[in-house]
């Protein structure tokens, strides 16, 4: 019992989460009702061990429905405000368009009124150049909330997630000199100086590629190359995501290893790398979801003990939803990076199988069970949101995934030593090889007839019922292999 605790606990609690994400304010009541009443019904009749689990088990429902549906609430009845004006900062890099450039700030000031705790979006000319931590005096001007402008997608809550509650157009603004916030603006100057030394040494379309793989993001990829990386499926190699943390942080562990530490020491050694590259592209609210998620699939991947991990991970969910609950319905990226983690996690015990294999083969086995597996488990996901599945996924990470640890960590190189003269030149054109390897095999994949297929009328049910289905095969599978070694 005491072994499965913090599992069942934190399941749980992110089965609350979900009740209250999904359903709505009136029928998330009547469950809670019904847990508490279960609850009580127990305590009073039984006083077994197992019935007092249960019991804590429903609570932990409970204050999982009542933490989402109170943030779903807050966001839903926030109503606008006029002529707001005052002191704010501004949080995380400006994203730009065709016509217009977005950035969040946070009001610190308003005067005399109360500032609203949510953030603001400011929508301004695409030539205005604003960075994360920096002070801004704003307004007067008018805050409303975010238009639903598709039926099919929530763009008030895909905004609350982040924390945003507004929007400003035509907002008045000036920049406050020497009042940025310092650690936020040293961040900001790293991120520009490991954009620049890759362009120095990497040339276009290449460098782009290279940016996202460090700095996360498609934006300075061309769009026809974009498109071609989704229509693989591999935009996900393109973000700051748990896999490639997972990368780094496995190179940092081998090379504790190369040294001749013993793994437990290496582990902290990928761990502490990990922190380090999270302030190194600027420490984004994503990058430390992911790096999270990595660490704890990393360790799963890195010891043969499946379950303790399991729980783990289980628990970092149950961390980041406490403070934000609306990641697990409305961050398309935290569901895929979680998800992903689970895939690597729940094919772990195959691993052993490959041992006594060649290593090509060992790697070649294990590159495909893991892509497989993150595929059966990301595929639902990418069919509700984005209504297409590549035919060719499979093949094109097969192919590709093993050439994106060499230069994710070969760009990573570049950022570190490319300011030296000769040995920058030298790493950044072998760099370059590898990436004009990865995108010349992405555009022949995305050519392949009928690799840009679209699929409509995917529903959530049959998306919790192929979870089910899959998390029931692996455990089965799990037991099978667990039984077999006995």
């Amino acid at each position: 019992m005491r072994r499965f605790l913090l599992l069942g606990l934190s399941i749980a609690f992110l089965l609350g989460i979900s009740a209250g994400l999904f359903l709505d304010w009136g029928e998330a009541r009547i469950l809670v009702f019904l847990c508490v009443g279960m609850i009580i019904a127990w305590s009073v009749s039984f006083q077994r061990k197992d019935v007092l689990f249960v019991s804590w088990l429903g609570c932990c429902v409970i204050v999982g429905m009542l933490i989402a549906t109170h943030s779903v609430r807050t966001y839903q009845l926030l109503e606008g405000r006029t002529n707001v004006q005052g002191i704010g900062v501004v949080r995380g890099e400006m994203s730009f368009s065709s016509f217009h450039a977005n950035f969040v700030t946070e009001l610190l000031d308003c005067g005399q009124e109360m500032c609203p705790e949510e953030y603001v979006l400011v929508r301004t000319s695409r030539y205005r150049q604003f960075s994360d931590g920096m002070r801004i005096h704003f307004g007067p001007c008018d805050l409303r909330r975010p238009e639903q402008f598709d039926p099919n997608f929530n763009y008030s809550m895909y905004l609350a997630k982040e924390g945003v509650g507004f929007i400003a157009t035509d907002c008045p603004f000036e920049l406050i000199p020497d009042q940025s916030d310092w650690l936020r603006g040293k961040l900001h100057r790293v991120r520009i100086f490991v954009s620049s030394v890759i362009g120095e040494r990497i040339s276009e379309p290449e460098a782009g590629l290279a940016r996202g793989l460090i700095l996360g993001g498609s934006d300075e990829l061309p769009e026809s190359l974009a498109h071609d990386f989704r229509v693989v499926g591999l935009s996900h190699i393109v973000a700051v995501s748990g896999y490639n943390i997972s990368v780094l942080a496995g190179g940092f562990f081998l090379i504790g290893i190369g040294l001749g530490w013993y793994r437990k020491r290496a582990i902290w050694i990928a761990l502490l790398g990990t922190v380090l590259f999270v302030f190194l592209v600027g420490a984004p609210a994503s990058a430390v979801r992911a790096a999270i998620v990595a660490i704890a699939g990393f360790l799963a991947f890195s010891v043969s003990r499946p379950m303790p991990i399991f729980s783990l991970l289980c628990f970092a969910a149950v961390l980041m939803l406490f403070g934000n609950p609306l990641l697990l319905r409305y961050d398309i990226g935290f569901q895929l990076s979680f998800l992903a983690t689970f895939a690597i996690l729940f094919s772990a015990p195959w691993r052993n199988r490959f041992k006594n294999t060649s290593w090509l083969l060992r790697n070649f086995l294990e590159i495909f069970l893991t892509t497989f597996s993150v595929l059966l488990f990301v595929m639902p996901i990418t069919l509700v949101y984005f209504g297409t599945l590549s035919p060719y996924a499979l093949l094109a990470n097969v192919i590709i995934l093993p050439l994106v640890p060499i230069a994710f960590l070969l760009t990573l190189g570049v950022v570190i030593f490319g300011w030296i003269p000769g040995i920058g030149a030298f790493i950044g054109w072998i760099t370059y090889g590898i990436l004009h390897s990865l995108v010349v095999l992405t555009e022949i994949i995305a050519r392949f007839p009928g690799a840009d297929a679209s699929y409509t009328g995917v529903h959530w049910w049959g998306v919790f019922a192929w979870y089910g289905f899959c998390l029931t095969f692996f455990l089965w599978q799990g037991r099978r292999a667990s039984k077999g070694k006995e």
